[in-house]
């Protein structure tokens, strides 16, 4: 009898170990994303002998993370499931601002906040909004910056303040989906860094 017991508990762990191992659907790749495009290019501008420095810009903690986040209705907000942000936002949005001040060739050099040089002008930057809006029509990706520029040659730390500007764009989607939020938010940063870019030569000229 209590040999029969030993089988009958064995023949159940056995049973049970077999169905998490290999029962049950098979758990949802999760896809990543990034926003891409070709850097502005500024025929207009001139370049000047200058050095800017691009710190890792801070994120809302609401959005600080990988999630991809969009508001089907007032007072809420959603996220993909299995799909994510290839990094963090904050970091993208930094990432994208560096490079495309590097391509611009208006400045002597560019750094990163991994960089030990120095520079004059240091960049600063907060992503408020980073975020698909559905409530309406096939739905926007909505990007909000704040963006500050610092010049570390002044005086005080009042006088080093050169320009603190919110910018704000919302790029209507092709479609209700991460591809679709990924394409736009990528036509939104685009049009964002052209226009801080420019802001920050025309500020430093």
């Amino acid at each position: 009898m209590k040999r029969l017991f030993v089988i009958i508990i064995a023949a159940s762990f056995i049973f049970v170990l077999s169905g998490c191992i290999g029962g049950g659907d098979p758990t949802p790749m999760t896809e990543q994303y990034v926003i891409e495009y070709t850097p502005p290019v500024y025929n207009n501008l001139s370049h000047m002998d200058e050095s800017i420095k691009v710190e890792r810009f801070s994120m809302s903690r609401n959005l600080n993370c990988r999630s991809m986040f969009y508001k089907p209705a007032p007072f809420k907000r959603e996220e993909y499931n299995y799909h994510r942000w290839r990094i963090n936002p904050g970091d993208m949005v930094t990432d994208c601002l560096l490079r495309d001040l590097r391509a611009s060739g208006l400045f002597h050099a560019v750094f990163s906040c991994h960089n030990y040089e120095n520079a004059r002008f240091l960049l600063e930057g907060h992503v408020e909004e980073f975020i698909g809006l559905y409530e309406q029509g096939p739905g926007k990706a909505l990007l909000k910056l704040n963006i500050t520029l610092l010049d570390m040659d002044a005086e005080n730390v009042t006088s080093s303040v050169i320009f603190q500007k919110n910018y704000q764009i919302s790029e209507a989607l092709e479609s209700r989906t991460p591809e679709g939020l990924t394409r736009g938010m990528s036509r939104a940063m685009y049009s964002l860094s052209e226009q801080i870019v420019r802001d920050i030569h025309e500020s430093v000229d």
